[in-house]
């Protein structure tokens, strides 16, 4: 279901959105329909850029992409799950490490780091139950990844779920395929 939200068109955003997000927009082709709809609030969206970018930073590329891909499989969110496919495949990660981030059926999950299962069960511990009894994972994140990366876990998480709702109460639709699309996943090691 798509909503009546009018999309924006890169020239339409305000100037600090424009130059935010220019070097995205030229690297992909396209300006994002996220963008394209959270875009009627640029201080908000300008922020919340800047957020997501600051917590990239913060955690190396696997424990990001993890992030990512877990919220956006569990939460239904194809619009960030396929980009986050094509953006782990351009970090060098394969369909194996993908399916397992994922979660996807027959999966093998020891293609992922410790560092990286870890901090997919931190994500399934909080959406289970919007992070109430994620306790003990959490303390599981910070004896393993340390405070400061279990906290950038956590924001990313908060960032991924906001992402999610956005996308899938506005009915916004991948840009591109899933790499899985007629794709064959190795499943065992």
């Amino acid at each position: 279901m798509t909503s009546a939200l009018r999309r924006l068109d890169y020239e339409q955003l305000d100037a600090s959105l424009q130059e935010a997000l220019g070097p995205k927009v030229r690297r992909l082709g396209y300006l994002g329909e996220f963008f394209a709809v959270a875009g009627h609030q640029p201080a908000a969206m300008l922020a919340f850029h800047e957020f997501t970018e600051a917590l990239k930073r913060a955690l190396p590329p696997e424990l990001a992409e993890v992030v990512a891909l877990t919220a956006a499989a569990e939460l239904g969110s194809d619009y960030e799950r396929c980009q986050h496919e094509r953006l782990a495949v351009s970090l060098g990660f394969g369909l194996a490490w993908i399916a397992a981030a994922e979660g996807r059926e027959g999966s093998d999950p020891s293609f992922l780091s410790d560092e990286a299962r870890c901090t997919r069960d931190l994500v399934l511990a909080i959406l289970a139950d919007r992070g109430h009894e994620a306790g003990v994972q959490v303390d599981v994140a910070i004896e393993q990844l340390g405070e400061e990366q279990t906290v950038a876990v956590l924001l990313l998480i908060g960032r991924s779920v906001a992402h999610g709702f956005v996308s899938n109460s506005t009915g916004l639709t991948a840009p591109v395929p899933s790499v899985f699309d007629g794709a064959a996943v190795v499943t065992a090691s």
